[in-house]
């Protein structure tokens, strides 16, 4: 907001200045004598350039106090509302009238959006209950083929039948990232109940690749959501086993501390090289590990860092390739916890 600018919007006004002075002056010129008259002339000159560079100085304060700040914030991409011009020339009731048309256009496309997001998750979610109903019925027909003996078969099965079961539930937590507030009941959870049965609905898969589970030091109370809880362990205990080779092994224990309750997820899998361990939680995120399984799709730890910064616990990860991968989920006790959400 230079004076050169200002000076360059009022040209004409300037212009329109100095040709009204040189009429006046060559009027009074050829109309008085000369000698007599040139130092009034040039006295009136003095005079009324006085007053033009006066109210040239005092146009161009205003002009910069209406519209300095709105260029400012324009220019850092800023909110425009609280620094429109407010004066009463035409320019500036143009530019507050632009700035409410282009917010109530705005405020339709949000709400349009926020409808067709509703209704894209009212979708969803019946298409997840729709589809648990062939789940279950394959589920029962694992149950049967374990009965007529068929082991093998019933074994590959009810893994993929597993599988299917955990991407459909992560399908339907996904669906909800736009309204978690919403959907979070803080109460207290045993953690050993949590954990144990994340374990339990995840046996196949221990079973299936000869895993060994080590789970220690659980008897915890912690101040949390029981559904979201649930899914962020079971997450990472799922990335566990996907990672662990045959007869590996998982070692999941707590530990108490004076401001919080620490859960402890380790296993000897892959592990995570250091270029991609700041990056695990980022969207679409599937690393070197993903590409090499083809079995990542990257939105299972977004999604738990989402659950984390809602429900204020935290989760810290570390790794060493071809060694262990360690995950601490840390739950906060309920005065820090309230401690927390004030923040």
């Amino acid at each position: 907001m230079s004076i050169f600018k200002y000076l360059k919007d009022s040209s004409r006004p300037i212009l329109c200045f100095f040709l009204l002075i040189l009429i006046v002056n060559l009027i009074l010129i050829s109309s008085s004598d000369l000698h007599k008259s040139l130092l009034d002339i040039s006295y009136l000159n003095l005079l009324l350039f006085s007053v033009f560079l006066m109210f040239l100085a005092i146009g161009y304060a205003k002009w910069r106090s209406a519209y300095g700040e709105l260029k400012r914030a324009i220019e850092l991409g800023e909110n425009i509302d609280s620094v429109a011009p407010g004066g009463n020339k035409l320019e500036q009731r143009l530019i507050r009238d632009i700035i409410d048309i282009k917010n109530k256009e705005k405020l339709r496309e949000s709400e349009e959006l926020k409808r067709n997001l509703e209704e894209m998750n009212d979708y969803i979610t019946k298409w997840v209950h729709e589809i648990k109903i062939p789940l279950s019925v394959c589920e029962l027909m694992v149950d049967k083929l374990e009965e007529e003996e068929l082991y093998d078969l019933s074994k590959e099965l009810r893994q993929e039948t597993e599988r299917i079961n955990f991407l459909v539930n992560q399908v339907l937590h996904m669906s909800r990232a736009s309204s978690y507030s919403q959907d979070f009941i803080v109460e207290e959870v045993n953690l050993s109940s949590l954990v144990k049965n994340v374990v339990k609905n995840n046996m196949s898969s221990f079973i299936s690749k000869k895993i060994e589970v080590e789970i220690d030091n659980l008897d915890f109370n912690i101040f949390t959501d029981r559904k979201w809880a649930y899914y962020v362990i079971e997450q990472i205990i799922n990335n566990a086993c996907k990672y662990v080779d045959a007869n590996g092994k998982v070692k999941i224990h707590g530990e108490e501390t004076d401001e919080s309750v620490i859960l402890t997820i380790w296993d000897n899998g892959m592990g995570i090289p250091e270029k991609d361990l700041s990056r695990i939680f980022d969207r679409g995120f599937t690393g070197e590990n993903g590409r090499r399984t083809s079995k990542s799709t990257g939105m299972g730890l977004y999604i738990c860092k989402k659950v984390a910064d809602q429900l204020n616990f935290n989760i810290e990860v570390s790794s060493q390739v071809e060694k262990y991968t360690e995950f601490k989920i840390i739950f906060y006790k309920l005065a820090d916890y309230l401690r927390v959400t004030k923040m």
